[in-house]
């Protein structure tokens, strides 16, 4: 079991655990997930891929965005998203960024406790319902973020 860098040969697998994480609405495509090839893209691969992690990096502003993460759900509960984002994590300090974002719909709780266990803090709200208020909590956001490489 290890995390490494997705190629090609892997997308066949994270699409199924596309598939079987978002719904239809919010699924990637094969052309998104070659086009993310590019980025860091990560996947936890155990035989087959049990998870990825993709994120953009911006060197010259010292920022990464974590764009999308998924565990497929019969290897869940199992450290594998908390092993991602720790790898994404190191390979961010390497290239010397400073902070790392990521955005989590409000109503995923055991993601929002991950992502504060792992160091993540809540920044903000960003409503998305059409009065942008955060009274509707389907479909709104926290955006929240971790400071590595302090200056």
């Amino acid at each position: 079991m290890s995390v490494r860098s997705a190629a090609e040969g892997d997308l066949n697998g994270i699409l199924e655990v596309e598939r079987l994480s978002f719904p239809i609405r919010n699924q990637w495509d094969v052309g998104d997930f070659r086009e993310a090839l590019k980025d860091l893209f990560l996947v936890f691969a155990d035989g087959g891929i049990s998870g990825f992690l993709i994120a953009s990096c911006w060197e010259d502003t010292k920022r990464a965005v974590i764009l999308r993460i998924a565990v497929h759900p019969g290897h869940r509960n199992r450290g594998i998203a908390t092993r991602l984002i720790e790898a994404a994590i190191g390979t961010f300090r390497e290239m010397g960024l400073r902070e790392v974002e990521i955005d989590v719909e409000v109503v995923k709780r055991g993601a929002i406790r991950l992502y504060e266990n792992v160091g993540f803090r809540t920044i903000r709200g960003i409503p998305m319902d059409e009065n942008n208020t955060m009274s509707n909590e389907n479909g709104s956001f926290y955006m929240m973020k971790m400071e590595i490489n302090k200056p």
